[in-house]
């Protein structure tokens, strides 16, 4: 039986609430002291609060903070000759080999030292003092299997909250994984659309999600699954986003949901209305990795944005650039030209990335704040724990440099409010 035809069957005869879900604990109430942010909804093609104006979300993802990504962190991952410790690829092996050095107590204070470094309170006052108006937050589903994971959820939607920004929650990482990529946390696994339990867990963690946050208009919307690409055909892509979607709904009837197309384009995505997705956003990535100069950077983005208004029209919902930057030859001009565009049809945004921190050090466009100089990074392998939570503290903002123009480029004319 074709994967179309099971995915759809299952849609047809599974109970969307699924067996096994689980009650959540109680979110944070530290955010008490924030004034609340009006609930976004979708209306036609816009983003709109709850007096009807059209609202244009810009932010950053926060990624490498509840995700960690090798190539944009300071973290050796190549084991010792002769040493039985896997290469560190992804979220998994990383601690794997954590977890073999130093046990399960260890690995979770150098974890919860990384993160904290990484991303913090002070950091969403550099976001809020940035002009942008909200934070991307990826994550992965092995967070929340964590002891007390849910917290660093709560916290960033606190800290959101306190500084009048919007969330949105970016589930990077599914059970069972929907893509080859590391960035799920697992590289080259790829088995959430191969497997109805797998889909059957993923529900319970929108459930569970939802049900938590349900009632925090700061939360601008779920975004239930990053870069799907591991999906056989279309047909699978969207029958497992709307068994999530279904999901969120028992629990959740007010917050929107966010769909990416998992590069296989908006003309693929199906017509929310048709679809009986109600309060929908849709999403794409881009990247122009193969441009040659700052104008074919610019051109690329250009063209995507051509694309995206030509297939609005047919979806009638807004849109998010969940994802996108300009290198690995833009500018902060290039930037800031093609912000102007999106915004000019009413897009949200998030740029990739808040920070980058390279062993090597960096100079790229890669990370609002970056390490243009080399640090130690943290080896995983030889260092002791104490070593380890040293070389955390490398990595913290205040020790990074802002990229020079960026954030000047994406603020310019007073757009990012």
């Amino acid at each position: 039986m074709r994967l179309r035809t099971l995915f759809v069957i299952l849609i047809a005869l599974t109970p969307a609430g699924g067996a096994g879900a689980q009650s959540p604990s109680q979110p944070s109430a530290s955010g008490a002291a924030g004034a609340p942010l009006p609930w976004l909804s979708a209306k036609g093609e816009d983003l709109v609060d709850a007096a009807g104006h059209r609202v244009v979300l810009r932010g950053v993802s926060l990624g490498g903070w509840l995700v960690e990504e090798m190539w944009m962190q300071p973290i050796v991952t190549t084991p010792p000759d002769g040493s039985d410790l896997p290469a560190i690829r992804d979220h998994v092996s990383l601690d794997a080999v954590l977890r073999r050095r130093l046990g399960e107590a260890g690995l979770r204070r150098v974890k919860a030292a990384m993160r904290d470094a990484w991303v913090n309170e002070s950091d969403f006052d550099r976001i809020k003092d940035a002009g942008f108006n909200h934070v991307r937050v990826p994550f992965l589903y092995d967070l929340l299997e964590e002891p007390s994971g849910f917290e660093w959820l709560d916290r960033a939607i606190d800290w959101a909250k306190q500084r009048g920004l919007y969330v949105i929650l970016d589930l990077h990482g599914a059970p069972g994984r929907q893509s080859k990529d590391h960035h799920t946390g697992e590289q080259d696994r790829n088995e959430l659309f191969k497997n109805p339990a797998h889909v059957a867990h993923a529900e319970r963690v929108w459930r569970e999600v939802a049900r938590r946050y349900r009632d925090r208009p700061e939360v601008a919307g779920y975004d239930l699954l990053n870069e799907p690409m591991g999906a056989p055909d279309v047909g699978t892509l969207y029958a497992v986003q709307t068994r999530l979607y279904r999901a969120i709904r028992e629990v959740d009837a007010r917050h929107v949901i966010i769909i990416e197309d998992g590069y296989t384009g908006l003309d693929h995505m199906p017509v929310p209305a048709d679809a009986g997705w109600k309060n929908v956003m849709g999403s794409c990535h881009h990247y122009a990795f193969n441009s040659k100069s700052e104008e074919d950077q610019l051109k690329a983005g250009r063209g995507h944005v051509e694309y995206m208004r030509r297939w609005q029209r047919k979806l009638k919902c807004p849109l998010y650039l969940g994802e996108f930057n300009q290198e690995p030859h833009g500018t902060p001009q290039s930037m800031a030209a093609l912000t102007k565009d999106l915004e000019a049809s009413g897009w949200s945004w998030a740029i990739w990335t808040y920070k980058v921190a390279f062993a090597k050090g960096d100079r790229s466009m890669w990370g609002v704040y970056r390490n243009p100089e080399p640090m130690d990074a943290l080896d995983p392998y030889r260092d002791d724990e104490k070593a380890l939570l040293a070389k955390c503290e490398q990595v913290r903002t205040e020790r990074l440099e802002r990229r020079p123009g960026l954030v000047e480029a994406l603020s310019g004319a007073g757009r990012v409010k």
